[in-house]
């Protein structure tokens, strides 16, 4: 299987390794629902799980 190349700009998910998604898998989900997503700020990753704080 190809190794994933998504790219992830938030560094508080626990899932984000050199800005790359290390998930096995992602969930992205429209924020609006029924109404659909028509923009990337219309869209929530699910996946996100935030770091522990040290």
């Amino acid at each position: 299987m190809a190794k994933n190349q998504i790219h992830c700009a938030v560094e508080e998910c626990v899932h984000n390794k050199s800005m790359r998604c290390a998930a096995t898998s992602i969930r992205v989900r429209s924020r609006s629902g029924s109404n659909g997503a028509h923009s990337s700020e219309d869209t929530n990753c699910e996946t996100f799980k935030p770091r522990k704080s040290l």
